[in-house]
C-alpha cells in the first residue's frame, strides 16, 4: 500500500508561517536587546512588519473589529496618532526598567500594545517582541516562545492584568534559578 500524505490544512500551514515569522522577529529583538538599541516605534513597526510579512505602513488608521477571547466582539475606534500611542507605552515602559522594574516595564509594554492596537494586525506577537525586548534587555533571562505561548484571557477582565503580572513575575523567577552560574 503507498504511503500517502496527509492533506495539508491551511490553518496549519498559517500557524507555521507565523511561527517562522516570530522567531526571525524573536531573533531581531533579541540582538537589539543584546546591544542596546533603542526600542523606537520605528523598530517596533519593523518587528511587525516581519510577523506580517508586509513591507507597508503597519500602524491602524481606521476603525476595527476586533474578536477577544471571550468570543465577544468590540469596535476600536481611530487612534489620533498610533505612532504616539505606541512612543508613549514604549517611553513609559523604558522609565520603569531604568529604575529597575524590568518586569512591570515588560507587562506594561504588552498590556499597553495590546489595549490600544496599534497596528493593523499581529498587535499581540508584536506586544510579546516588545515586551521580550524590555525583559531580555534589562537581564531577565526569560523566553520570548514562553511569552508568546502564554493562554492569556480578556486584558479587559477585572484581575486579568495583575494576574499576567503575577505569572510573568513567576515565570522570571523559574529562570533566573534555571539560568547557569557563570
Amino acid at each position: 500500500m503507498p504511503f500517502s500524505e496527509p492533506p495539508h490544512r491551511p490553518d496549519s500551514l498559517k500557524r507555521q508561517l507565523e511561527m517562522a515569522r516570530f522567531d526571525r522577529a524573536l531573533e531581531v529583538s533579541e540582538s537589539m536587546a543584546a546591544h542596546r538599541v533603542l526600542l523606537t516605534t520605528a523598530e517596533l513597526a519593523r518587528l511587525n512588519n516581519i510577523l506580517t510579512g508586509r513591507n507597508t505602513d503597519p500602524w491602524r488608521q481606521a476603525p476595527v473589529t476586533i474578536t477577544l477571547p471571550s468570543g465577544e466582539l468590540e469596535t476600536l475606534q481611530v487612534l489620533a496618532d498610533p505612532v504616539v500611542t505606541a512612543r508613549e507605552k514604549l517611553h513609559a515602559a523604558t522609565e520603569l526598567a531604568e529604575a529597575g522594574q524590568m518586569i512591570d516595564a515588560a507587562v506594561d509594554a504588552y498590556v499597553g500594545l495590546v489595549l490600544a492596537h496599534v497596528f493593523e494586525d499581529a498587535n499581540r506577537r508584536t506586544a510579546v517582541l516588545a515586551a521580550h525586548y524590555f525583559l531580555r534587555r534589562y537581564g531577565v533571562p526569560l523566553s520570548g516562545i514562553a511569552l508568546h505561548e502564554l493562554g492569556l484571557g480578556d486584558l479587559r477582565a477585572p484581575g486579568q492584568i495583575d494576574s499576567l503580572r503575577e505569572t510573568v513575575h513567576t515565570m522570571a523567577k523559574f529562570a533566573a534559578k534555571q539560568k547557569p552560574k557563570t
